[in-house]
């Protein structure tokens, strides 16, 4: 990581700085009560300059979100285009699902929060970065279900809702008595819910 810090520039050193920053304070804080003002004081920007680099608070979420959640379901998509049986793919994609939420329990926090009480602006944002992704995962997911008395769907919802809640409210709403995120912890659930998908993979409406 030092050896690639070193290899960007300065702008892009300030660049990375400013979406590390903005990616904490919006799982804090939620997208509407966190200022630019607020997360360039914390990355050690001076006055506006951070709108050098993101002009708006909109942008700023956005490139946070896609440098989140990009990768990750880029790696789903391709894992639910495979070869293998559903069950099988799904099963994998619950257990990419828990251990992305346990590297980064502050996305899993960014989503639950700002997904459900987050404003009618602030869902028009995720609903706008996340449509490309959703609209390929989605598709998979349909498509694949029709005709086996399974709805892949149900199954996709209950793994994220339950995901994103273990590891952003669970500590708190759930009276964890311990840290989801570590190694043995995140094994123990990260079984649970593969087991979880299989059974729901059978399910028949």
């Amino acid at each position: 990581m030092a050896d690639v810090q070193q290899r960007l520039s300065k702008s892009e050193r300030t660049r990375e700085s400013i979406l590390t920053v903005a990616e904490r304070l919006f799982s804090e804080k939620g997208f509407d009560a966190t200022s630019l003002d607020a997360i360039g004081k914390e990355a050690g920007i001076q006055g506006t300059a951070i709108l050098y680099h993101f002009p708006t608070k909109r942008e700023l979420y956005e490139a946070v979100l896609d440098r989140i959640f990009t990768p990750l379901l880029e790696e789903m998509g391709s894992q639910l285009e495979g070869q293998a049986p559903l069950q099988d793919r799904l099963v994998t994609f619950t257990s990419m699902m828990v251990r992305f939420a346990a590297q980064r329990p502050g996305a899993a926090k960014l989503i639950l929060r700002d997904s459900s009480a987050g404003s009618a602006d602030v869902k028009e944002i995720m609903g706008t970065v996340a449509a490309p992704h959703w609209k390929r995962l989605l598709g998979v997911l349909e498509s694949e279900g029709e005709g086996t008395g399974t709805d892949p769907l149900i199954i996709w919802n209950i793994i994220v809702g339950a995901v994103c809640f273990y590891y952003a409210a669970g500590p708190t709403v759930g009276g964890l008595p311990y840290d989801p995120c570590t190694p043995e912890k995140t094994a123990t659930f990260e079984k649970v819910m593969m087991d979880l998908t299989r059974s729901l993979s059978t399910y028949k409406a």
